[in-house]
């Protein structure tokens, strides 16, 4: 096995709550108002049946395959040349995904503390710490993120109480207002987002305590979507209606907080969250598109090409996405019908056709 080191459940789960969470608390509650209008705060409800989708899909076809990442038995269910073009696919889209998850890193870097700082070198930077992260091994991505996640959802916490005393709960009525449709429609951005659970399948061949994967999963998705919710009910109850007029609404309500003249602009406090949870995110997706490129060439040793891979991710956030309005579009509506393609539909027609052609691992049996 190319991976030879090992995570608990608990690192796991601390891996999965930022790459979920680092760009949603900042972008989610925009999408959802902009849809849903008052009934936002119901949206990541919804949305958790998808993610707990993600998680049957990535955990039944672990079962099915143990000891396997998806590029790995896509070629046993699939068979040699569909299974390579499926992996291939999946290598494409982790570029992709990475690379635009950097470019609204240093898209939003850039408008909120560092405007006369070149692009590259905002991008640049992080990449390369999030590099050197992945080339340390799974172990210390997995000890990172325990330490790191644990930083941002304390963070977290201390804003979403503070905002507290300035909610206006009238804000939660209308109930409804214009049926549920609105509310399925602003379901589908949060639900992209919880899609990501599926990647729990290319590491949950070296989790440890196999026994508790499933129960830690549901955990976890639980918590995401109560976080979710919390945020959505903070933007919804201080900025009302105009919750979809600013690019990232969390960073207005926390101007909201001021305590004694003394404890106020906790914007500095978003943008730590943000950060903490940005560089698990990428060194995630990074690790990911390593070790899959590594399984798909059939390499000894995925961290040969973790710098040029790295490398690529931000070129292709300069090629694709050349300013902010190409980046809204990637992230619009169109952008969250394809991460549900790639990321539920097709993973889900993979467990399909290896439940009818009966495919396992023989280490599975």
């Amino acid at each position: 096995m190319m991976e030879q080191g090992r995570i608990p459940p608990l690192q796991m789960s601390a891996i999965m709550f930022p790459t979920i969470l680092a760009t949603a608390v900042l972008s989610v509650p925009s999408v959802t108002m902009g849809y849903a209008g008052h009934d936002m705060w119901m949206t990541p409800l919804l949305a958790s049946l998808v993610g707990l989708l993600a998680i049957c899909i990535a955990y039944r076809l672990n079962i099915r395959h143990p000891q396997l990442t998806p590029i790995e038995f896509s070629v046993l269910i699939l068979g040699k040349v569909p299974g390579k073009l499926f992996g291939l696919f999946f290598v494409f889209y982790l570029v992709q995904l990475n690379g635009t998850v950097l470019r609204e890193y240093g898209e939003f870097i850039l408008s909120a503390i560092l405007p006369q700082t070149p692009l590259f070198v905002v991008m640049g930077s992080l990449m390369f710490l999030c590099a050197v992260n992945v080339i340390s091994g799974l172990e210390v991505l997995g000890r990172t993120a325990v330490i790191l996640t644990t930083l941002m959802a304390a963070l977290l916490t201390i804003v979403l109480l503070l905002l507290i005393p300035e909610w206006r709960t009238n804000e939660w009525l209308p109930f409804a207002e214009k049926g549920v449709k609105p509310i399925f429609k602003g379901a589908v951005a949060p639900a992209s987002w919880l899609s990501e659970y599926f990647f729990l399948s290319f590491v949950l061949p070296f989790v440890t305590k196999r026994e508790r994967i499933w129960r830690v999963s549901l955990i976890s998705l639980g918590v995401t979507t109560f976080t979710m919710m919390a945020v959505n009910i903070s933007c919804l109850f201080l900025l009302g209606d105009v919750t979809d007029r600013f690019v990232y609404p969390m960073m207005i309500a926390a101007r909201y907080i001021s305590y004694a003249d003394f404890l106020q602009h906790l914007e500095a406090v978003i943008i730590a969250i943000w950060i903490t949870g940005i560089l698990i995110k990428i060194s995630f997706f990074l690790y990911l598109t390593a070790l899959s490129a590594a399984q798909l060439l059939q390499l000894k040793d995925y961290r040969p090409l973790v710098f040029p891979l790295a490398f690529l991710t931000v070129v292709f956030s300069f090629w694709v996405i050349s300013n902010q309005s190409e980046l809204a579009s990637q992230l619009g509506a169109v952008g969250n019908l394809y991460t549900l393609f790639a990321l539920i539909l097709l993973p889900g027609l993979l467990l399909l056709v290896a439940a009818i052609r009966k495919s396992r691992s023989p280490s599975s049996e």
